[in-house]
């Protein structure tokens, strides 16, 4: 393991006491709804709040990162909301097929700007500033968890871009605005352009 590998698996196990005024940010399905309706997503915890988003009937991997009067904040695309926890139940995150830890995140980070996606049959792509935002092409060979903990859950990737990824539990600023998401992310990458080290913030994209 290279140098800046192992100190971000360092820095991803000292986050595991940071963050933990919310409830671990577990997943969700979407019930109790009709078909051909939707489940509204509001700017607060509240039935008479405004709608700022909606969920699918059919809707998985809903991240819930706290809760409050029997509500929960969700993120997603283009912003963050609560949902009536009524409509919710908690569902299990799925390894890898053949590997050890889930897949499902979509991490950034930002100064300098990057993604990582890691899809939940271990596909994903990278991006950042040395690739001039083009995506990278990835592939999960392998993934694990801390020995005796639900996480953090280390990543080894290749393809158009190679490296490791550490992701931890923790509340997580992007910098950017007043949002805060439920994982850190530590990622050593390399690819024609050179060699990096980048942390940012992860979340898990709802499953329509």
């Amino acid at each position: 393991m290279k140098p800046t590998a192992v100190a971000a698996l360092c820095a991803a196990l000292s986050g595991l006491t940071a963050g933990t005024a919310h409830a671990r940010p577990d997943v969700h399905r979407v019930v109790n709804v009709d078909q051909t309706d939707v489940l509204n997503i509001r700017e607060t915890p509240s039935p008479t709040s405004a709608i700022v988003a909606t969920l699918s009937p059919n809707a998985r991997m809903v991240e819930v990162l706290e809760t409050r009067h029997g509500w929960g904040r969700v993120v997603v695309r283009g912003g963050e909301g609560w949902v009536s926890l009524a409509y919710l139940a908690a569902m299990d995150r799925t390894p890898i097929p053949g590997q050890g830890a889930p897949g499902g995140f979509r991490c950034a980070g930002t100064e300098p700007f990057w993604g990582l996606d890691i899809g939940t049959d271990g596909t994903g792509r990278y991006h950042d500033m040395m690739s001039l935002g083009e995506e990278r092409a990835i592939a999960v060979s392998e993934s694990r968890t801390a020995s005796g903990r639900f996480q953090p859950f280390v990543y080894r990737f290749g393809g158009e871009a190679g490296g490791v990824a550490v992701v931890t539990e923790g509340m997580c600023s992007d910098g950017m605005s007043d949002r805060q998401y439920g994982w850190r992310a530590y990622v050593d990458a390399e690819d024609g352009e050179g060699v990096r080290f980048v942390e940012g913030c992860c979340w898990t994209p709802p499953q329509e």
